[in-house]
């Protein structure tokens, strides 16, 4: 009987797979598809809501999820056009067609009604416009404020006959300490006092992600 040695079986070196780099790529040219329109939507070189551009990208991760479909599992991926789309269905339950205004805490505190402008933006922070120290503040015509991702506090005195017409895309609305929360909020309310024909205050508040409070403290 005859033996013959068999050479040692060499093991395999296993290498870390590289990484699919599509997924990546698809996730970059997401974001700077988004970036672009935005700027060009801010410039005015084109007129395109907030929600028609999420739709879209959130269109473009999905179709790169169809084509990719045969090369493993892209948990990244899906959890990104997951995260799109959740927030486009936010943004088209709310009114908010944009974001305006700077970036951090901002406080305006105003003493005439002459001081007031109209309108007050801010894209992500916390914006308080505090009207108390204004006497005849139910001579004020319209004031339209509006916070991108954050806080929007208006400040009245106490016993001010106004309109509230408050709308949040996603979150809080507190309007003289009655609080309403969720999603596509949309909450319209009177001081008892208020009357079209009578002079009153008139606020019109937006926030599409954050809180909107009225208060008289």
């Amino acid at each position: 009987m005859t033996i013959t040695d068999r050479p040692p079986t060499e093991t395999p070196v296993v290498t870390p797979e590289r990484r699919d780099v599509l997924p990546r790529l698809v996730g970059g040219a997401v974001l700077i598809l988004i970036g672009l329109l935005w700027l060009l939507e801010r410039i005015g070189a084109i007129d395109i809501s907030v929600t028609a551009v999420l739709a879209l990208a959130t269109m473009l991760v999905g179709i790169a999820l169809m084509v990719l479909a045969g090369r493993g599992s892209h948990g990244g991926l899906i959890v990104f056009g997951t995260i799109l789309a959740v927030v486009t269905l936010i943004t088209a339950a709310s009114p908010f067609e944009g974001f305006q205004g700077g970036v951090g805490d901002r406080v305006v505190e105003l003493s005439s009604v002459d001081d007031i402008a109209a309108d007050y933006n801010l894209a992500i922070g916390t914006l308080t416009i505090d009207l108390r120290d204004i006497d005849d503040l139910e001579a004020a015509t319209a004031l339209t404020a509006s916070v991108g991702l954050g806080e929007l506090v208006v400040r009245v005195p106490p016993g001010t006959e106004l309109s509230v017409e408050a709308t949040v895309g996603a979150g809080e609305i507190e309007i003289l300490e009655r609080v309403t929360d969720g999603v596509g909020l949309d909450e319209p309310q009177q001081t008892d006092g208020f009357s079209p024909d009578e002079p009153g205050l008139v606020l019109e508040l937006q926030s599409f992600a954050g809180r909107v409070e009225v208060t008289d403290d």
